[in-house]
């Protein structure tokens, strides 16, 4: 009996002691992230349940749950919903003559294939190939926003001014972020800052890919350098930035950022083989190049080139500046 005693409290206060430890662990877990595996390429024309025509672009898991990253074709828009949601025949389609196959002719005559092959295709210039201006006529420009990696904090006046002017005009400012995977990793307070700007609808965020390390090398010449050199491993730079993005509830959008604005003919083919459209610029403001109606505008949030953001803030109190979403340059 006196063994008992003693062995009986020992188990409570072990049992104690380890539901204790529980609870602190689970409290040091962020509840709010996701975690995703085998995150990859897939290219799989499907419906959703309206019988709209969609493209899963990507293909990954949460825990035993396939999902689909899918993009709609009429309006460049991405969408991220388990596999299930999605059919690979049109059920909403009538008659024996339409049983409900999609053809190739329909999926290329879509606005989005027609601009991912257009953008994919040669000359294939080694700088500033890709997306530079709107295609057709528009009233006002693309501001886009790059974020390399960086030790400086972001660009917070420039940020908080923008959020100044959805406060007064009471709608959000669209603007482009084309994202590095170590900017978020080095970033998170100021990742989660620009989140909440989204939520609080201040904010309308196109999330451009930039590539996961967007590795700079100062003593390589620029046709060794970024993306061409031989070190990089495309799918990884490619994969691991969107796939952070989903893992903290964003969307990746269909657009790609060469870093240094550098490519050449079989990066481009790969842009393709993934879905993704490259945006280039012909208005990076540090550059000295001047902005003007249709420009898809270039500077950088992450404080490593001031005289891009020193030249744009001016241009915010102009009542003519009328920024506009990626997509509604197509």
């Amino acid at each position: 009996m006196k063994t008992i005693k003693f062995v009986l409290p020992f188990f409570v206060f072990l049992f104690l002691s380890c539901l204790c430890l529980s609870t602190w662990a689970n409290s040091s877990i962020d509840n709010n992230n996701i975690v995703i595996t085998d995150y990859h390429q897939i290219f799989i024309p499907c419906y959703d349940k309206n019988g709209n025509l969609l493209i899963a672009i990507r293909m990954y898991f949460i825990g035993a749950t396939p999902y689909y990253l899918v993009v709609n074709p009429y309006t460049f828009a991405t969408e991220s919903a388990p596999a299930a949601n999605f059919k690979n025949r049109n059920i909403s389609s009538k008659g024996n003559t339409t049983p409900g196959y999609y053809t190739w002719d329909q999926i290329k005559n879509t606005p989005y294939m027609k601009v991912l092959f257009r953008y994919t295709s040669g000359p294939y210039p080694m700088n500033n190939y890709g997306v530079t201006h709107a295609e057709h006529a528009v009233n006002g420009e693309f501001l886009t926003v790059d974020m390399c990696p960086s030790a400086k904090p972001f660009e917070e006046q420039f940020f908080k001014a923008l959020v100044a002017i959805a406060n007064r005009n009471h709608q959000p400012v669209p603007l482009a972020i084309s994202l590095t995977g170590i900017w978020m990793i080095e970033h998170p307070k100021e990742f989660n800052w620009l989140t909440q700007q989204e939520k609080a609808n201040t904010l309308q965020i196109t999330w451009t890919n930039h590539t996961f390390s967007h590795l700079y090398y100062p003593d390589l010449p620029i046709n060794q350098n970024f993306l061409l050199t031989t070190e990089s491993n495309i799918t990884h730079e490619i994969l691991d930035t969107e796939k952070m993005l989903l893992e903290k509830h964003q969307l990746p959008s269909v657009f790609f950022r060469f870093p240094g604005l550098v490519s050449n003919k079989k990066l481009v083919l790969m842009m393709r083989h993934f879905g993704l459209i490259p945006i280039a610029s012909n208005a990076w403001l540090a550059k000295g190049q001047q902005a003007k109606i249709g420009s898809i505008i270039l500077v950088h949030g992450n404080s490593n080139e001031p005289q891009g953001i020193k030249d744009f803030m001016p241009m915010l109190q102009y009542s003519n500046l009328n920024l506009l979403p990626l997509s509604k340059a197509f």
